[in-house]
């Protein structure tokens, strides 16, 4: 993750599309505080700061060790599960990724102290996996515990006493490739003796070229319309001013 997300059409893309919704959290207004629940090895903080002060957690101390060699200064070794994020203290918090994992004991719960952590008016920017049926070799090797569908979203961030502005799938046009290619390894998935492998891996420069502009063009479609599918559920919601 820390060798491609600089670069990756996938990254990439996701953090243009988060960078504008923060963007847009600015406008008109001071430094924003921001903090990355999960944040791995630190590009997305890095392409945050410019917005304000950014602050991040994660519980594997390699990923923080990598954020340190990013110069990020606020960072902390944080597991999600039973440690203190404050509450009524950020303008945005982001969850990328992580309340899908394994060691994620109780996503509901998390997703609340994420909110409780926001400031009345602030904005939670969500992303998880999507789809039981897309489970493959790269969730055996990224410890993934649970897919969702927009609706399960949905339902977890309500729960957690947010409004939902915007909530989609995103990697629409790949969709078909992909869950193609995901089928095509289910017979090994689980067998004994089966490697265990990410799809977190640079393709050919012009291929990666082709694919973030296709998935920035995308960006610019989902910001309009919510889109039917893809592999991950994207979602943006809102902290009630009075709850």
């Amino acid at each position: 993750m820390f060798d491609v997300e600089d670069a990756h059409w996938w990254y990439a893309s996701l953090h243009r599309l988060i960078r504008d919704v923060v963007a847009g959290e600015r406008a008109g207004k001071g430094p924003l505080e921001i903090f990355d629940a999960g944040c791995g090895t630190g590009r997305l903080c890095q392409l945050l700061s410019e917005f304000g002060a950014v602050s991040g957690c994660d519980m594997s101390r390699l990923a923080v060790d990598r954020c340190a060699e990013r110069g990020l200064p606020d960072i902390s070794l944080l597991d999600l599960n039973d440690g203190d994020v404050g509450r009524s203290r950020y303008d945005v918090v982001t969850s990328i990724d992580v309340l899908y994992h394994q060691w994620v004991k109780d996503e509901a719960a998390v997703l609340r102290k994420l909110g409780d952590a926001l400031r009345p008016g602030g904005v939670l920017i969500f992303q998880s996996p999507a789809f039981r049926f897309l489970r493959s070799r790269h969730d055996a090797a990224v410890l993934t515990g649970r897919r969702y569908t927009k609706k399960q979203v949905r339902r977890l961030v309500e729960e957690a006493g947010l409004a939902v502005e915007t909530i989609t799938y995103r990697v629409f046009f790949l969709f078909p490739l992909i869950a193609a290619y995901r089928f095509a390894q289910k017979p090994f998935v689980g067998r004994r003796g089966a490697a265990v492998v990410s799809d977190v891996a640079m393709p050919p420069l012009l291929i990666n070229r082709m694919l973030l502009k296709v998935h920035l063009w995308e960006n610019a479609l989902l910001k309009r319309r919510s889109l039917p599918f893809g592999t991950s559920v994207f979602a943006v919601a809102r902290k009630p001013l009075r709850r």
